[in-house]
């Protein structure tokens, strides 16, 4: 009976899933990608770990540096990677923070917040992330907000996506949300020329040497981005999926679709 239970709970999930792949990519579908570049504009990025304010905006980052743009970072998590050593979890929040300073200051961010939420396990903090994203919402006043697509594969960067999803919608928040992709490809509307900065955003990334260890984040992350600049015949590109907080929040409702 359990072994039957399993199996229609499967079947369920999975024409859940593919119904939500499909409303997806009608929601994102809607226009073909835009090449576009930054403006003015206050400049808010919520990271859920060190080094996701850099691999996968850091050349837009670096556009906004040229504006004069204020720019503040919120990294959500304490970049621990979920380690069960309290010390070796302690030394690798020392070496992270430190990394995070040396982007900070190259990248000349007006203001850096750490919030320190537990790496790995953010689904089970949304609603006090919620909170405090409304109150950074509140105190700094961006025009734009960069975060994680609904859909990234990593599970800290969805609870992300959900928690800045009500925080912009409980404020009424009116500027633009441009999520960004991390470890899965997103269904862009826009994308920005970053072949001028290219050089550098590599060099950023390499900052992160506890990172850069066991695998070249730099090298792929630079490989999207050229494969992303093809579409529109410059050599590197960053894509985002722009929209308002109302559409950001049917994204992420309908991800929550899949939840048991």
């Amino acid at each position: 009976m359990n072994q039957l239970k399993r199996r229609v709970e499967h079947a369920i999930r999975r024409r859940t899933a593919r119904r939500l792949l499909v409303a997806l990519k009608r929601a994102t579908h809607r226009l073909p990608s835009t090449l576009v570049a930054p403006g003015r504009a206050r400049v808010l990025v919520i990271a859920p770990h060190a080094d996701d304010e850099v691999i996968p905006c850091g050349g837009t980052l670096l556009r906004h540096r040229q504006l004069g743009n204020p720019t503040r970072v919120v990294f959500v998590t304490d970049s621990s990677a979920g380690l069960a050593d309290a010390q070796a979890a302690q030394r690798l929040r020392d070496i992270r923070v430190k990394e995070s300073e040396q982007v900070a200051q190259a990248m000349a961010f007006e203001s850096v917040v750490r919030l320190d939420l537990p790496d790995g396990q953010l689904v089970r903090h949304e609603a006090p992330l919620s909170e405090r994203l409304m109150a950074q919402i509140r105190d700094f006043q961006p025009d734009v907000i960069y975060c994680p697509f609904p859909g990234d594969g990593h599970a800290d960067h969805q609870a992300c996506a959900l928690a800045v999803a009500r925080a912009t919608v409980a404020l009424g928040w009116k500027g633009e949300i441009h999520a960004f992709e991390v470890w899965t490809t997103l269904w862009p509307n826009v994308m920005i020329d970053i072949s001028d900065q290219a050089e550098e955003k590599q060099r950023l990334i390499g900052l992160y040497a506890s990172q850069m260890a066991d695998r070249d984040y730099a090298a792929g992350t630079l490989g999207l981005n050229r494969f992303r600049g093809l579409q529109h015949r410059v050599q590197y590109a960053e894509a985002f999926y722009r929209c308002s907080a109302h559409e950001f929040q049917i994204l992420t409702d309908m991800l929550n679709q899949l939840v048991p």
